[in-house]
């Protein structure tokens, strides 16, 4: 695992020159990154109702993740930019198909609880790697803030995927993790965030 995260492989050290070569397109992908991990929070709220803390934190995740969108945003704008259409994110794509479509094993919302804390343990990992890049302070202190908040995030997803497990979910964490390995090797290295 890397450090505080349950990643078994690196981001490629070429991935931050790709990324920083296209700031706009980075932050483009960043802002809409934000808006999918409100959305999928609230979407798991909206399914786990009877479960009043996965509710509530989920709640709050999604506040917080709209308020990043917002901060992404206004650097888009900044910048002179706009916000180009939604595309689809093939870090998910492949990670929601080998994870929710063929491995069998824990509950649905529970690999789906240990999906989330592998996208935000991924962002993470990337938004430490910018904010040691060579970019305007401002920026270079955003992604530091952001860091922080995503570690905090994957904790909190696996911390309720281990409370509504009736076993330890740290076998299915290290499986998911070398699926997530694989997954990030396999992908042309682009100005996105996974």
């Amino acid at each position: 695992m890397i450090e505080d995260l349950p990643l078994a492989e690196p981001t490629s050290s070429e991935w931050s020159g790709v990324a920083l070569s296209d700031l706009d397109a980075l932050l483009n992908d960043h802002a809409h990154c934000e808006l999918k991990a409100a959305s999928t929070a609230m979407g798991i709220a909206g399914r786990s109702v009877s479960r009043s803390s996965l509710v509530r934190d989920m709640t709050v995740l999604a506040h917080e993740e709209i308020r990043h969108f917002e901060r992404v945003h206004a650097l888009v704008l900044q910048r002179g930019g706009v916000l180009r259409p939604v595309e689809r994110d093939p870090y998910v794509v492949h990670l929601r198909r080998e994870v929710l479509g063929s491995m069998k094993g824990f509950p649905k919302i529970i690999d789906q609880l240990i999906l989330c804390a592998f996208i935000e343990a991924r962002s993470c990992e990337r938004f430490r790697i910018l904010a040691k890049a060579d970019l305007p302070d401002e920026l270079s202190g955003f992604y530091r803030e952001l860091a922080a908040a995503e570690a905090k995030h994957h904790e909190l997803f696996l911390r309720h995927a281990e409370e509504m497990g009736e076993e330890s979910i740290s076998p299915r964490v290290a499986e998911i993790a070398e699926v997530e390995s694989s997954i990030v090797k396999s992908l042309p290295l682009a100005p996105r965030i996974h």
